[in-house]
């Protein structure tokens, strides 16, 4: 199986985020950290399925905590992961590339061809920084998928941002080596 990287711009409606058309959305909650607005709104728009979630299981954001939320509703996402990210202060590339790789996991082992990754403000992350979280998201995905090399197929990996972090995420994904602080050594 290959990886094919997509990034797409969004305002801040569920809809024009692209948060409702795509078989697999994860969403990463901060441990002690209400949901995002952009989590709250597509919550809203579901119905609060997700908050019920979180309340029913006493999801924190614990990192690695996860769940899957299988939705059968027009014009939502057909299966939206929630991932603990842990604390802010320890959000690092370790976290983002755990996600990345339950994510991949998941995808495959439902016969999915797309997930969907909404990137969180840069200033929730302050380790790694746009560039540097793309560049890692490709190399777990990379990684991930050597497991399945007996599959055919392509997994396409949507990065979903806001207009002005689109130049710096495709920096990242064709970054080839990231200093510690997360700039690319190819500059």
């Amino acid at each position: 199986m290959k990886a094919k990287f997509t990034l797409t711009t969004s305002k801040n409606t569920p809809e024009l985020l692209g948060l409702v058309a795509t078989p697999l959305l994860i969403l990463g909650k901060l441990e002690a950290i209400g949901l995002g607005n952009h989590i709250q709104s597509l919550d809203h728009s579901l119905g609060g399925a997700i908050s019920e979630q979180v309340q029913g299981q006493n999801f924190r954001g614990v990192r690695g905590e996860n769940f899957l939320l299988r939705l059968d509703l027009e014009g939502a996402p057909d299966n939206v992961l929630v991932v603990g990210l842990g604390s802010q202060n320890k959000f690092d590339q370790n976290a983002i590339k755990q996600v990345v790789e339950l994510a991949v996991e998941t995808a495959v082992s439902r016969g999915l061809t797309k997930v969907t990754f909404p990137m969180p403000p840069n200033r929730q992350t302050k380790e790694v920084n746009l560039r540097g979280q793309a560049h890692v998201i490709r190399l777990a995905v990379e990684h991930k998928l050597t497991e399945y090399t007996d599959i055919e197929g392509e997994l396409e990996v949507e990065i979903l941002s806001a207009p002005q972090a689109k130049a710096q995420l495709a920096r990242g994904l064709a970054c080839k080596r990231r200093n510690k602080d997360g700039t690319c050594c190819d500059d």
